[in-house]
């Protein structure tokens, strides 16, 4: 992986990582699927306004749009729910 590559990689994780530590700090105050519904919620609207603003695929319809992003989001969940139980011991 070339060295830029590797830091926007960076990058990323680390702005992944913020999100996860201030939702977990909120966990300790709120329910924590009141935090997990609030994220997404979040997401959704932060997305919406980018995608209405968006400089690029201006011919994709709103329906396109949450197709893309629900498939994304779908691979991003079964991904992480695969990484977190296989990383569990076993009895």
């Amino acid at each position: 992986m070339s060295a830029p590559q590797e830091n926007i990689e960076a990058q990323f994780f680390e702005i992944v990582d913020r999100f996860i530590s201030r939702a977990n700090t909120l966990g300790e105050k709120y329910p924590k699927a009141q935090v997990s519904a609030a994220l997404l919620f979040a997401a959704a609207r932060y997305n919406a306004f980018n995608w209405v603003n968006r400089s690029m695929l201006l011919e994709q319809t709103p329906d396109e749009a949450a197709l893309a992003f629900r498939a994304e989001y779908e691979t991003m969940f079964r991904d992480n729910v695969s990484n977190l139980t296989q990383s569990r011991p076993t009895a």
